[in-house]
């Protein structure tokens, strides 16, 4: 079967069957009539993840694998469930099936974690505090309308208590993790789009399961809620049977921006949410919990002003930093540059300048591609940052051209770095496309002044010369410029 068909005739497959159980209970069914349909997707559906697996063979299946387990427990927790209805007519919690729900939720948890640490390695602060806002928001209705009124049910036994409160955190829960990867994703794939459909619609079925309970309604006899069921975990076995399950959680090469319409929409009314709460309860008379909501208020507050901080930061990082390559940009680093030097003249310190240009990066332009060209140079980027030592700056200072300054570098301490230099560069081969390694030399310039530099002019012209006889001698080599030495500027 074509592989990019499976995934859709699956979802007709789980379509008909989610209208089949609603149906079949609207219209008076046997209870094994339509159950039978809702199970074949819930006993289906880890028996197709393990399928896509095996279809797709993804490289790293820990997270496709964690969820399959999960759909086990699931399905054997309906079973359960099921066949406690059909045998006694209802039951008591907490049960066997409360248990695997609950491990169910638990190891979809960890799968979804799985894939956001996989997919966008490292710490991402503004992520971070945008779903922590949104958490907040969300555990302050969750604690409202969910686990108080069962916590404060003298009806109940703790153990029922315990688990009636267990649903609603865990569901608290994946709701994070979906907002998590959604806002730092990168792309958009279709496994992505399904995964995250999966866990919206399951807490929107639960949500409602649970608002139903409360109301006094019965939640095994609800159609709508069990069909929303059925959609939900479809969904998820689409999405591993979908051929980008493959590259699912491949680190991601598109970064996600920093705050678009649509985020700073939901931040808002994440914000807006709990001062909503309390004026909703005012008018209906309800008792309002002013602590909480008072501290839930101020602890957004100062996550958003973190958050604000934050994106003053990135615009100014983004305004000093070269685009293509993530080292500093020219115009840094001339303002650095004559920062240095002025320091330099006040405390006596020698000073360093490294001009690097790649050879014959023209070449590697018109044989493979601009593509090609900007791997190169990202590449030596990294490689010339990896290298530096403490207090260097390191700047793109235009087309195939890099330069650095270096504090504290004496004269006799200039040629080692630069060959070091040249040899990060030479040694080993730059991938230039996913099947092609070439070997990229780049010659050196060096300049050094011993003392105060009047103008920063003299140190770039002097070491612009030596790259200039690196580059008619033969390239590939480092030449060092005689000390500049310059006065400094008189006082009137």
């Amino acid at each position: 079967m074509d592989r990019n068909r499976a995934w859709r005739l699956w979802l007709v497959v789980v379509a008909v069957c989610a209208l089949l159980r609603a149906a079949g209970q609207m219209l008076g069914w046997p209870f094994l009539a339509y159950e039978t349909v809702y199970m074949t997707i819930t006993c289906g559906t880890p028996l197709i993840i393990v399928a896509g697996i095996l279809l797709h063979r993804p490289a790293r299946p820990a997270g496709w694998i964690t969820l399959a387990a999960g759909q086990v427990c699931y399905a054997a927790a309906d079973v359960n469930y099921s066949f406690d209805v059909w045998t006694t007519g209802g039951t008591t919690e907490p049960t066997p099936s409360d248990v695997l729900y609950l491990s169910s939720s638990l190891l979809a948890g960890v799968a979804v974690i799985i894939f956001i640490r996989r997919r966008t390695p490292g710490w991402d602060l503004a992520t971070g505090l945008d779903a922590l806002v949104m958490a907040i928001s969300a555990s302050i209705l969750s604690w409202e309308f969910f686990i108080e009124p069962v916590a404060g049910d003298s009806d109940l036994s703790m153990s029922a208590k315990l688990t009636e409160a267990a649903y609603p955190i865990l569901d608290l829960m994946l709701l994070i993790l979906a907002i998590r990867l959604v806002l730092r994703s990168g792309g958009r794939s279709p496994a992505v789009r399904l995964l995250l459909g999966y866990l919206l619609l399951m807490f929107a079925a639960d949500t409602a399961y649970a608002i139903v309970g409360l109301l006094g309604g019965s939640n095994t006899t609800e159609p709508f809620t069990g069909a929303t069921w059925v959609v939900s975990l479809g969904l998820l076995a689409a999405g591993a049977l979908h051929p980008a399950m493959r590259d699912f959680d491949s680190r991601s090469q598109v970064a996600a921006p920093d705050a678009t319409p649509a985020r700073l929409t939901l931040i808002t009314c994440s914000v807006l949410m709990v001062p909503g709460l309390q004026f909703g309860e005012h008018l209906a008379g309800r008792a309002v919990n002013i602590p909480l909501t008072s501290a839930a208020c101020a602890v957004m507050f100062l996550l958003v002003v973190a958050r604000m901080a934050g994106l003053v930061a990135a615009q100014r990082r983004a305004a000093d930093t070269d685009g293509l390559t993530g080292v500093r940009n020219r115009r840094f680093f001339e303002e650095t540059l004559a920062t240095e030097c002025r320091r330099a003249a006040r405390a006596g310190y020698s000073l360093g300048l490294l001009m690097i240009d790649i050879d014959h990066f023209k070449k590697i332009n018109d044989t493979y591609g601009h593509p090609g060209g900007d791997r190169v140079l990202r590449e030596l980027a990294r490689r010339l940052a990896t290298g530096a030592r403490a207090g260097v700056t390191l700047a793109r200072y235009g087309g195939e051209e890099f330069i650095a300054v270096i504090p504290h570098l004496t004269a006799a301490e200039l040629l080692p770095l630069a060959e070091r230099t040249r040899k990060a560069i030479a040694d080993l081969p730059v991938e230039v496309t996913d099947q092609t390694l070439i070997t990229v030399t780049a010659s050196v310039g060096a300049a050094t002044v011993p003392g105060p530099v009047a103008d920063p002019a003299e140190l770039l012209r002097a070491a612009d010369e030596a790259l200039y006889a690196a580059k008619s001698a033969g390239r590939n080599r480092a030449v060092i410029a005689p000390e500049v030495h310059t006065p400094a500027p008189t006082r009137s």
